[in-house]
């Protein structure tokens, strides 16, 4: 079995001190050869949209009318699944061997597996319920979910919710480089009080 709290906390570490020593590297080329990392900038600062990568999230699927016209077929079907995830996780299934096939699973101590185990069964069995009673619903009063549905058919547009990172904010390239000689004696300040803690810490 593996314990994830020295790795992790290693990982942290190391990714500290690459941290540290890459502000050391930048900061003396702040203060020595601005233009170097200036020259890099035109490079590396490329303009990447998520307007494309989201468009095609943002077309809609619409199901209502045939589970509408499908009543019957659809509610049975959400029925079935609802009272079969119930069965499972209140009658059928075992929780300590459940946890134990997890934890060898995906390597992760037992105690954390269980910890979260009884979240995660509780919120199968609320979302079964919840299925259970749409279902019935669907079944015998479909008209009864109209304004449910309006209410909860509301389309939240991720292009909107992205808009603010598609405005490009170069200010604090430009106050680096106006003030680069300050900028690199603070990056270095702070890298060697990174890597003093780190070296204490480490002992």
């Amino acid at each position: 079995m593996i314990d994830l709290h020295p790795i992790l906390s290693q990982a942290f570490f190391n990714f500290l001190i690459l941290g540290s020593i890459a502000g050391l590297i930048v900061g003396a080329l702040l203060i020595f050869k601005p233009h170097w990392l200036h020259r890099v900038g035109l490079f590396t600062n490329r303009w990447v949209s998520t307007r494309q990568l989201s468009r095609s999230l943002e077309s809609t699927i619409t199901l209502d009318p045939w589970i509408y016209r499908n009543n019957r077929l659809s509610g049975a079907g959400v029925l079935v699944g609802a009272l079969y995830l119930l069965y499972f996780f209140t009658v059928s299934l075992d929780k300590n061997i459940a946890v134990l096939g997890l934890s060898q699973r995906f390597h992760v101590p037992i105690s954390y597996v269980s910890a979260w185990f009884d979240s995660w069964v509780l919120i199968a069995i609320l979302g079964a319920t919840f299925a259970l009673v749409i279902s019935l619903f669907v079944l015998f009063r479909p008209s009864s979910l109209k304004d449910f549905e309006g209410k909860a058919n509301q389309w939240i547009s991720l292009r909107n919710a992205l808009k603010p990172l598609e405005i490009p904010r170069s200010g604090v390239d430009e106050l680096a480089f106006r003030y680069a000689q300050q900028v690199g004696v603070m990056l270095i300040i702070g890298s060697l009080y990174t890597l003093v803690l780190l070296t204490i810490w480490a002992k």
